[in-house]
């Protein structure tokens, strides 16, 4: 006779998918005036499988699994997008073709955007400005100018793909001037500036500081030692922020909530979802009692800022 055999269940929180989510309490903080922007960097030509090389997402598998991470981490009001061939694929595959607008720039420039037409309607644009060339081609500021449905309150909204090995010096503050000038030229003066963008610069480089001193930088990733920001100007607050795992791109998701005129005394930050096990960081992060991946030197962990150990521990399971 076969005796009772006790069943456990064990739950393992690396094994499954972590969402980008505001998360409980939300209603405490976000108001009616709130707007959910992403920048995400898609890795076509990979996730396309384009060239042969990426066989694992061969035959649509890499787009059902872009399908799959962008609905799970909506809602969204404003997407930046980069390296991204086809926004009207993605916006269909992920199920917003009925709510979202979106620009499709020309051959070359990999960097569309789409909006939430039941929050905005265009008021001028989608337009584009050159701002850089690097060994892929141009680079440039894609823009459009929308108005929040129901309110007088305006946006400028602007993404980018930025250049490669232009961060430093002379060249990284000769783009951060170019990508101000872009959105000096467009803007109309009551509108609010929210800035997404895979800029390939991290926040302590030239471009990105120069950057700085005009626009407020609200939220940045650490794919790539933090290539991924969001900007916006003065009297945008950031109600939350936080980047998760982005896969199958090579990119992180980075999200901020935020709102136009309101003033939060406190900024909810997300802890990060790259895994709960160190083994999961890349070699430039660390595990903080195991409790993800953050980039040296980054905001989440409670009090602040988290200190890198001098080396990273491997967690044997």
């Amino acid at each position: 006779m076969w005796g009772i055999i006790p069943f456990v269940l064990v739950w393992l929180p690396w094994a499954h998918a972590n969402p980008l989510s505001p998360g409980n309490g939300t209603a405490d903080w976000a108001t009616a005036n709130s707007l959910v922007v992403v920048t995400y960097n898609l890795y076509w030509w990979c996730v396309s499988d384009e060239y042969g090389n990426c066989p694992q997402f061969a035959q649509g598998k890499g787009f059902a699994q872009l399908y799959s991470r962008l609905r799970q981490n909506g809602p969204f009001d404003l997407i930046g997008f980069q390296e991204c061939d086809n926004p009207g694929q993605i916006i269909a595959g992920t199920s917003l073709a009925s709510t979202f607008g979106y620009y499709t720039p020309p051959a070359g420039n990999d960097a569309p955007m789409a909006w939430n037409q039941q929050k905005f309607k265009v008021l001028e644009g989608p337009g584009v400005q050159w701002v850089a060339k690097d060994k892929y081609g141009d680079r440039h500021v894609n823009w459009v100018r929308l108005q929040v449905i129901g309110s007088s309150d305006t946006i400028f909204f602007a993404n980018t793909h930025g250049p490669l090995d232009q961060c430093g010096g002379q060249p990284g503050s000769k783009v951060a001037a170019n990508y101000i000038s872009a959105v000096n030229q467009h803007k109309k003066p009551k509108d609010a500036v929210i800035f997404t963008g895979d800029f390939n610069c991290g926040s302590n480089q030239d471009t990105i500081k120069d950057l700085s001193q005009v626009l407020k930088l609200d939220a940045t990733d650490s794919s790539y030692n933090g290539a991924d920001h969001i900007f916006s100007s003065s009297g945008v607050s950031v109600f939350w922020k936080g980047a998760s795992e982005g896969s199958p791109s090579d990119h992180q998701l980075l999200k901020a909530v935020l709102s136009l005129g309101d003033s939060p005394s406190t900024c909810h930050v997300a802890p990060p979802h790259n895994g709960g096990c160190c083994t999961s960081c890349r070699y430039n992060h660390y595990c903080p009692s195991n409790k993800g991946c953050y980039a040296t030197g980054q905001s989440g962990c409670s009090g602040g800022y988290c200190p890198a150990p001098a080396k990273e521990v491997e967690m044997v399971v």
